[in-house]
């Protein structure tokens, strides 16, 4: 997979309509102001203010690279849909946040390096509880787990061990950013692939974007 640059977040709910929830985040689009459509895929170029969407059994997946904060969206999203959904963030590919979270609420909070952004960031309310995650999401807990470990931001400079893995036979380890699709891909969860033709591409533009942002912050 291609690096992930500065910031990524993405957005999994729980329905396997992929056209409803399109429906839905394109009227949150014209909320804020803008228009987009949803064009199939495959996608040869895509930009960094796409979003990306694809469905795997029950789920459906978008990926706003900028939008932020997505369990924002996600409560949005889930409040006029009824159901469930995961968020994930990844800072600059090593910081990653998940949020679950429940008609319009979030419900549970991990954030893997606590203080990555000071003493006080994250360090509280952000340990995740993978029971009440898989419960929600009708998840493995045994296997959603290992990935709900906190790792110190010493212990992630030390260049004398390895960066732990959730599993031995993950990819990425809990200190790379695409470790959240390893986490996803556990839970039934599949990540866009542009060159796939089940994969929708919404040409957001930067305008829209940073209004869907702002919007976001704001409620």
């Amino acid at each position: 997979m291609s690096a992930m640059g500065v910031l990524l977040s993405g957005v999994a709910v729980r329905n396997g309509d992929l056209d409803e929830v399109v429906d839905v985040f394109l009227s949150i689009v014209r909320g804020v102001g803008h228009r987009a459509e949803a064009l199939a895929g495959p996608h040869r170029d895509t930009e960094s203010s796409d979003v990306l969407c694809t469905s795997s059994p029950g789920w459906v997946t978008l990926v706003p690279h900028y939008v932020v904060p997505p369990e924002r969206l996600a409560a949005e999203m889930t409040r006029r849909l009824d159901t469930v959904a995961s968020a994930i963030t990844v800072y600059e590919d090593v910081f990653w946040t998940h949020h679950l979270v429940d008609r319009g609420h979030v419900v549970d909070s991990f954030a893997n390096l606590p203080g990555y952004f000071g003493e006080q960031d994250y360090v509280h309310g952000h340990e995740g509880d993978p029971d009440l995650v898989a419960a929600g999401l009708g998840a493995d807990a045994s296997a959603i787990a290992p990935y709900f470990r906190q790792i110190s931001v010493r212990r992630a400079r030390s260049t004398l061990l390895p960066a732990p893995k959730a599993h031995r036979d993950d990819e990425y380890d809990l200190l790379d950013g695409w470790v959240v699709v390893e986490l996803w891909r556990r839970m039934g969860i599949a990540w866009p692939d542009p060159s796939g033709s089940a994969t929708t591409r919404i040409p957001l533009g930067r305008d829209a974007m940073d209004a869907l942002s702002s919007w976001l912050r704001g409620s």
